[in-house]
């Protein structure tokens, strides 16, 4: 749990201070590959506890990694590992996801 913590925490910190205080309504997350959703949402509403985010409603996303297939060059997003979606070939990180 302590990686999603920390990134979680990060992600308060920023938009806490963005927020100025004011009430947020809604926020949308992104988790990057291998970040466990629950431990994320878990971490979520320890950090936000006692903040503006507090009552804010989360959508949580997917982050995928940028491929490119070895093969055909396709470039697309995957899971890490993912087969290339046109050829089946393998592909290589172009660019990694962020992790939140």
């Amino acid at each position: 749990m302590v990686h999603e913590w920390d990134l979680v925490e990060q992600a308060v910190k920023t938009l806490s201070t963005l927020a100025e205080g004011k009430p947020v309504r809604e926020v949308e997350i992104a988790l990057g590959p291998g970040a466990d959703r629950v431990r994320a949402i878990e971490a979520w509403r320890a950090l936000t506890a006692t903040t503006s985010l507090a009552g804010a409603h989360v959508t949580w996303e997917e982050a995928a990694d940028l491929f490119r297939c070895e093969q055909c060059s396709l470039e697309y997003t995957a899971e890490t590992g993912g087969a290339c979606p046109y050829c089946g070939g393998d592909g290589v990180v172009v660019e990694p996801a962020s992790p939140i």
